[in-house]
């Protein structure tokens, strides 16, 4: 067996492996031996890790390429990531992925933005490998009647995270929520929408909130929960029963600020996939999930304000469907 310890890349190993001169693209190399026999180049796109190149000089049996694959995983889950994908050959190069615990995506499986946007590249097959075990739809199923003790009418906000980037995530102590902006410092304002003819930021997606209960069974690890992507996190039934569309969030107190909820659906893709597992994604589309709302909802600021973990999160619901209201 070949022994190579593997460490991260430095300068002069970039130099040698003629890797100095790449784009900028948010990753990392590591590199086996010294001076490098091997090397693997993982690359961090919108966040979502993809095996850029796996490159190994005299590797009989294969220790020196696997030494790689494993140390990048270990980064890589250290961080949080649920998934690292590559993109090899079809045939021999692709077996030997496979040897390396990577497993073909379906082709009917929605895709994270990044890789949907790769290039057309005939003679290829994506694969993945899990980084962590995700929950099951067994596990998710068993969440149910704790999620349906939520509170309806008053709950708590639990978490404001801010996206300053593309696969940037910042916890705040403190936000401030604007009637044009969102999320103050959130890329909403810089995000498209194919649902707008103009491809502009919709109005009515400012804010994605989700159920505290739900990321943070999803997650298992406080630090994860910002990966889902979502402004806010709170302790509150979101179901369509519960909070109809036009319903307003008050939080903070009276002179608080108050979001709404609208009528765009939040559903999952292909990052949630990456994130959370293919069992998170069924479920939080099937039917339990969706009249849950476990994936969240979407909302747009209508009084601005500051809004802090702790808040009080109020619901006022529309007059024509609050409970009690009288039927024509």
């Amino acid at each position: 067996m070949t022994d190579h310890a593997v460490r991260p890349a430095r300068q002069r190993d970039l130099v040698q492996l003629d890797l100095d001169e790449r784009p900028a693209t948010p990753g990392f190399v590591m590199v086996a031996g010294d001076p490098p026999v091997g090397h693997v180049r993982v690359d961090l796109l919108d966040g979502h890790a993809h095996l850029a190149a796996l490159v190994v000089g005299a590797d009989l049996d294969g220790s020196t390429a696997r030494a790689l694959v494993e140390s990048a995983c270990e980064r890589l889950a250290a961080r949080g990531h649920g998934q690292l994908t590559a993109r090899p050959y079809a045939g021999t190069e692709a077996a030997t992925y496979t040897a390396l615990g990577f497993v073909e995506i379906p082709a009917d499986e929605p895709l994270p933005g990044p890789l949907a946007r790769m290039p057309a590249a005939p003679g290829h097959v994506l694969l993945r490998r899990v980084l962590r075990t995700h929950r099951t739809t067994t596990e998710l199923s068993s969440l149910l009647p704790e999620l349906d003790t939520a509170p309806r009418d008053v709950g708590t906000l639990r978490a404001v995270v801010r996206r300053p980037a593309l696969g940037a995530r910042e916890v705040l102590d403190v936000g401030h929520l604007d009637v044009t902006e969102g999320l103050v410092g959130d890329t909403w304002v810089e995000r498209g929408s194919r649902r707008m003819p103009d491809g502009s930021p919709h109005p009515d997606m400012q804010l994605n909130l989700m159920n505290h209960r739900v990321v943070e069974f999803l997650a298992q690890d406080p630090d994860r929960e910002q990966l889902a992507g979502d402004q806010m996190f709170v302790d509150l039934d979101l179901s369509h029963d519960n909070l109809p569309a036009w319903s307003e969030l008050h939080i903070g107190g009276p002179d608080g600020a108050v979001i709404v909820v609208t009528d765009q659906p939040h559903t999952g893709c292909g990052k949630f996939i990456a994130r959370f597992g293919k069992d998170a994604l069924a479920f939080i589309n099937g039917p339990e999930g969706k009249s849950r709302r476990l994936r969240g909802l979407c909302a747009k600021v209508v009084r601005p304000g500051p809004v802090r973990p702790g808040d009080e999160v109020r619901v006022v619901r529309p007059p024509a469907l609050a409970p009690g209201a009288p039927v024509e």
